[in-house]
């Protein structure tokens, strides 16, 4: 059973253990469109007014979120800048070896 406006917890389930592979077009753009709607349900309804297997799936939802944490996009603009210190710095190093200490 679901609660008002959700998708209901047993379509949940057998959308996760029917193999992708087995899924038509149609299917897989109905669960993508119906759990994004299921998903902004989620975070706007408040946790004392859902249901037992609602606010079950929505913690771990939330979990599995959190867990995977930065996007890959923020992650290598992180890796970016830290390569462009580190190139930086030993730019810095050798600039310095070559002019026997001098800073520039």
């Amino acid at each position: 059973m679901s609660d008002a406006g959700r998708k209901d917890f047993s379509d949940k389930i057998q959308e996760k253990v029917k193999p992708d592979s087995e899924k038509g077009y149609v299917e897989k753009g109905k669960e993508y469109v119906t759990d994004a709607a299921d998903k902004a349900a989620g975070k706007l309804q408040p946790e004392e007014n859902k249901g037992v297997f609602q606010g079950v799936s929505d913690s771990a939802h939330k979990g599995k979120e959190e867990a995977q944490g930065k996007s890959i996009s923020e992650q290598a603009g992180e890796y970016v800048d830290a390569a462009k210190t580190k190139l930086n710095d030993a730019a810095e190093y050798i600039s310095s070896s070559i002019h026997g200490g001098e800073s520039k």
